[in-house]
């Protein structure tokens, strides 16, 4: 079993003896302070600026704010305390020898501090009532994040009355260290990966606290304590005590945490389409480095407000904390601080106990489980056979999971239990398949036939596979994917559109033999009118509204309606008062992001590409997207009108081919949806609808 050591606390840098007598009985002698720069204490107001072997050294040592001195050796040797002075301080003495005197000071973390109480937002109260004030104003013009470097985002609760209630904001909650939430203003969806931490993982990989880092950020967000199930506080510590469940929240930009004592309104930039001297930075995934302050009064005040990410740190689940450089002095010495009391009170990462949300495969071994027994498992549904649901999907339990590739995008891919299926077994309800999902590169491809162990979760209605492990050098058969065998033929199930909403045909290969006709299906949900979508906040993509290049996943959604003519509802060909159809013979679309469908010389990048009209897209990222003067939210060099696309099996010889999977809303609906992939076949032929 894994086991974290306790890093030493004391700060104590040891030297070799360095420097020797010039000569017997020399008594030439010089110190050195190896501590000089740093940032725990400092020695000062030496007796004497030249020394010679047997003189008395005095001098004073002054911890740091937040530590305690610990000692102070000269050539490794302890050095004597003289007094100790009301401000804390001490008066230490040391008797010179001959040669070089290395004096290094050492400094021990108060144990006592709550660190995360003690770190307070250090802006101007000038700039904190404009922050507050310019939230929920849905302006253009109103404040940026991307470009003020500092905005409030919308909480995952509300204060009605005296208690809490959603606020039916979108929060997507990844792991320790990466949520997704929406700005206040824009409304565009913000992928934080937070600044100086970095929990072990608990998506693509499978660490150690990883989950447990996971779920306490939940707990903070929802203020729902089963999060921390499984999670042990320190010393018996009631961790649903710590304050709770965000209702209000700001982002900070990492040059603005550099520059928050200085930075001004002015700095804001509010109502211009200029970026601001501390606007946000991205990283290599398009995530928004920032530091996330919340509170959970009403009406919080300046320092009402929390840093999660110092919380992380605190509550020991996060290593390091990044260099001085990258933030200001104050920001760093709080989250060093942090990290020492962690690792002085062994809180988790720093204990040497168990992680109860952890599975220890090595002595635990891995399961051995089937696709018909996890569909087994799951909560009945009327709608797409199955509700995503099981005691089995806990993230944490390692399953070995046999299947056929059926699909690969991006280092993801899919997989089912048989490479064809028989009329009787789809009636049956034995078509059975599985998304797994891994940032690690490997050589599988469609038609391989593999055993995959990871845990099961669930993932926007569906059920899949993560933390895989797989190496092409000593596999390790008890842990890593293993490619039994290659080169099957995968055959996607023919259905016509009635049957693909019907059947129960999870993460499978499927050909849509109908006609399908896309458009446009629009709806309200929570306040949002949308046209990409009918049931949830998560569909109400703004990829191409305003500032669409802001948005972090251009994974198109959209609708289709299937049969010989084009009866799709649209804004032109209405089919009932309010221009929206709703009936079984729509069926729900998305394209993975990494599946690039061509038509003609043009490429799909939106939504826009199947429905007509004008999209909006720089697939270089945001900061390469081109103003217009007078119109700065649109980048019009890359705006282009599109017809609307249909899907024609007479054209292409084969109908659409997709992966069929459960998908279930924020609202709460269920249906299946359509994932339009090359799976086997890339020649997907589409043509224009005038």
């Amino acid at each position: 079993m894994k086991k974290l050591s306790i890093v030493t606390l004391s700060l104590i840098s040891f030297f070799a003896l360095s420097g020797c007598a010039s000569g017997q009985g020399s008594t030439e002698a010089s110190y050195i302070d190896k501590t000089a720069n740093s940032i725990y204490g400092k020695l000062s107001d030496f007796s004497s600026e030249t020394v010679k072997a047997g003189d008395t050294l005095t001098f004073k040592v002054t911890p740091s704010k937040y530590f305690h001195v610990d000692g102070v050796t000269n050539n490794g040797k302890a050095c004597r305390i003289v007094s100790q002075n009301d401000d804390g301080s001490f008066i230490y003495s040391t008797t010179i020898n001959a040669g070089v005197n290395n004096l290094a000071g050492s400094y021990m973390v108060d144990e006592d501090v709550d660190f995360v109480d003690e770190f307070k937002l250090n802006i101007s109260d000038d700039v904190f009532n404009a922050v507050i004030g310019a939230k929920d104003t849905g302006k253009k013009d109103g404040l940026d994040f991307r470009r003020s470097g500092i905005e409030t985002m919308q909480a995952p609760l509300k204060w009605e009355g005296n208690k809490k209630v959603s606020s039916g904001a979108f929060v997507n909650y990844v792991d320790g260290d990466t949520t997704h939430v929406e700005t206040s203003n824009l409304q565009y969806t913000v992928k934080i990966r937070y600044l100086s931490i970095d929990t072990p993982e608990s998506t693509s990989e499978i660490e150690e606290w990883g989950l447990s880092a996971s779920n306490y950020s939940k707990y903070i967000y929802t203020g729902d304590a089963s999060y921390l199930t499984n999670i042990r506080g320190n010393g018996g510590e009631d961790l649903s005590k710590n304050p709770a469940g965000i209702t209000s929240m700001i982002l900070v930009s990492q040059d603005a945490s550099k520059n928050a004592e200085i930075m001004t309104v002015a700095d804001l930039k509010i109502g211009s389409t200029e970026d601001g001297p501390y606007m946000a930075t991205t990283d290599g995934n398009q995530r928004n480095l920032a530091y996330v302050w919340y509170a959970t009064t009403p009406n919080p005040t300046k320092n009402d407000f929390r840093c999660l990410n110092l919380e992380m740190v605190y509550q020991g689940f996060s290593f390091g904390v990044g260099s001085m450089s990258a933030t200001s002095e104050y920001y760093y010495k709080m989250f060093d601080a942090a990290n020492l009391s962690a690792q002085l009170h062994g809180r988790h990462l720093y204990s040497d106990e168990e992680d109860l949300n952890y599975y220890y495969y090595e002595e635990l071994g891995v399961q051995d489980l089937t696709l018909d027994e996890l569909y087994a498992s799951a909560k009945k549904d009327t709608t797409i056979g199955y509700y995503p649901e099981s005691k089995l999907a806990n993230k944490k339990t390692l399953y070995r999971i046999h299947g056929y590739v059926s699909r690969k995008v991006g280092t993801a891919f899919n997989m089912q239990t048989k490479p064809s299926y028989t009329d009787a077994e789809v009636a049956a309800g034995k078509a059975l398949g599985i998304y797994v999902f891994t940032y690690s590169e490997t050589p599988i491809t469609p038609g391989d036939e593999v055993n995959v162990i990871g845990a099961l979760s669930v993932y926007g209605g569906t059920f899949q596979i993560q933390g895989i492990s797989y190496s092409t050098i000593g596999s390790n058969p008890n842990r890593d994917t293993q490619i039994l065998s290659s080169g099957h033929t995968m055959v996607p199930i023919k259905v016509t559109g009635a049957e693909f909403n019907q059947k129960m045909l999870p993460s499978v290969l499927v050909e849509i033999t109908d006609n399908v006709w896309f458009y446009d299906f629009s709806s309200t949900y929570g306040g949002e009118t949308s046209s990409l979508g009918e049931g949830g906040s998560e569909e109400i993509n703004k990829y191409n509204e305003a500032y669409p290049f802001y948005n972090t996943s251009n994974a198109p959604i959209f609708y289709g309606s299937y049969g010989d003519t084009d009866n799709a509802a649209s804004v032109d060909k209405p089919t009932t008062s309010s221009g929206v159809r709703y009936s079984n013979d729509v069926i729900r679309f998305t394209v993975d992001q990494n599946v690039l469908v061509t038509y003609g010389s043009d490429t799909c990048y939106s939504f826009h590409f199947f429905t007509g009209g004008s999209y909006i897209y720089n697939p270089n990222g945001a900061e390469y997207a081109n103003y217009d003067e007078d119109n700065p939210y649109l980048a019009d060099t890359v705006t282009k009108e599109y017809l609307r696309k249909a899907a024609k099996p007479e054209e292409a010889g084969h109908g659409l081919i997709v992966i069929s999977h459960g998908y279930e809303s924020t609202s709460g609906k269920k249906k299946m949806s359509a994932t339009i992939c090359s799976g086997r076949r890339t020649d997907i032929s589409l043509v224009e609808v005038e």
